[in-house]
This record gives C-alpha cells, sequence and structure tokens, in this order.
C-alpha cells in the first residue's frame, strides 16, 4: 500500500532549490552543464516514486536564476516571474515535480534569486502553521558554477553580499530556514561563503544526480535538528564522505 502526501509522518518539509541557468552554464561546449542538470533532474525526480518517506514529507519550489529570476509554476508546467505567483501555488509534493528543461544564457542573479527565495520560504512556513501543519523549517539550496552579478552583469564583491547574507543569517537563528550553497566547477567558494559560511560546499567530484541526491536526503534527515550550526556539520561530513566515495569510486573505474 502506498503513503500519501502528508500521511504517515507528521512534519511536511519544504525544499527550495535555485538553480544557476546562467551563460557559463552552457560550458564546457561538447558536455554543456546545463544538459548534465536537465538529464539529473528528470532522473532524480523520475526516481523519487520510490523513495517513501521523501514522497509522504517533503515538497518542493524550483527558482531558476539567470538574468532573470523565475520560478517553475507546476500546474502550467512553465517558468514564470517569481514574484507573479503565491507560496501555495509554486510547492508541489516531490514527487509531482515535473522539472522543465531548462537552458543557459545571461547573467547570474544569484542574490535576488535568494531574496525571493527567502520571501517564498516564509510565506509558506507560515501557511503550513496556519493550517495546523506541522512542518519543519525550509531548507534552501543554491546550485551554482559561478559567482553573483547584478542585474547588468557586473560581478559583486563581498560586501555588496552583505544585506542578504544578514538575512540569511538571521532566519538561521530564527529558524525559519536553513541555507545551503553548492558550487560545482566554476564556482567562487570565496563569496560562497559570504552567503553561508558554515554551510558553502565545492562538489565538483559529483554529479548532478549525485547532488540532488544528497541535498534531498539532508533536508529529509537532518532538517529536525534545531541548531542551524549543527545542521550545516552534519551536511559538511556527509558531502565530504560522498566525495570521497566518488573519488573512490573513479579510481576503480
Amino acid at each position: 500500500m502506498t503513503t500519501a502526501f502528508g500521511e504517515g509522518f507528521d512534519e511536511r518539509q519544504p525544499v527550495v532549490l535555485l538553480l544557476d541557468t546562467s551563460a557559463s552554464m552552457a560550458r564546457p561546449a561538447e558536455r554543456p552543464r546545463i544538459d548534465e542538470l536537465n538529464d539529473a533532474l528528470t532522473a532524480w525526480f523520475d526516481g523519487v516514486r520510490g523513495h517513501g518517506r521523501l514522497r509522504s514529507r517533503v515538497e518542493v519550489c524550483l527558482i531558476t536564476f539567470d538574468s532573470r529570476v523565475r520560478a517553475y509554476d507546476p500546474r502550467e508546467h512553465t517558468l514564470v516571474p517569481v514574484e507573479s505567483l503565491p507560496a501555495d501555488r509554486l510547492f508541489v509534493p516531490v514527487d509531482g515535480m515535473r522539472p522543465p528543461r531548462l537552458a543557459a544564457s545571461g547573467y547570474t542573479r544569484m542574490t535576488d534569486a535568494v531574496d525571493a527565495a527567502l520571501a517564498l520560504a516564509r510565506e509558506r512556513l507560515s501557511t503550513l502553521r496556519a493550517r495546523r501543519v506541522q512542518v519543519i523549517r525550509p531548507f534552501l539550496w543554491v546550485l551554482t558554477d559561478g559567482a553573483p552579478s547584478d542585474a547588468e552583469g557586473r560581478p559583486l564583491d563581498a560586501e555588496a553580499l552583505q544585506d542578504t547574507a544578514w538575512a540569511l543569517r538571521q532566519g538561521e537563528r530564527d529558524r525559519e530556514w536553513v541555507f545551503q550553497a553548492v558550487g560545482v566547477r566554476g564556482a567562487d567558494l570565496d563569496l560562497l561563503r559570504v552567503l553561508a559560511p558554515k554551510g558553502a560546499h565545492l562538489l565538483d567530484r559529483l554529479g548532478f544526480g549525485q547532488i540532488l541526491d544528497l541535498l534531498f536526503y539532508s533536508s529529509d534527515r537532518f532538517g529536525a535538528v534545531q541548531d542551524a550550526d549543527a545542521v550545516h556539520a552534519q551536511v559538511a561530513d556527509l558531502a565530504a564522505r560522498r566525495a570521497r566515495m566518488a573519488e573512490i569510486e573513479g579510481e576503480y573505474q
């Protein structure tokens, strides 16, 4: 017998994926990262049907950022301006997500995407609590191969990230969310650490499918841990072990 969404577990676990779709994701030309990401998204969400725990408690919202910040509307199966729809419309049970085929272009408006994600996470958390649904604070994950820029493509420095970084840390202290930033090859880890001092990871040895598995497993398994720093430590340990495993497997192929 299958377990329906929201049944069998007491808590709901919202997860927000913020995916970099800027022009750098179209590289390298012979094997664009955006193609790898698309294939991984399709395979992972198709495969989640076999994970009863995730299917019964995790809901997901997908945000993309390049020169625009857009959210995926699961009803219309299209990307829309992130501010155009309420959080209720954008979060969907994890096994109901059918991700769009993403294209890479434009700049890297990461901070705009993060700011939008915080508003959506806060709105969703408030709504679920008002409905008396037991909810674990949302997990927000950025996946990027670059560095933040402004709307004109100018690189942002650490000082320009401070307002977003402060909002992220304040929300973690208030237990509104947990924020993690994952960089793949080409990512500026130093700037990611401005946004997530203890929650930034360079996982260039893992494929996108492995990264998706890591982040959803972490969101689900560590979500109830009260202290955000403790969550970051557990995610970092798990990420290091999985990266080491991938390295060892690569040595024997």
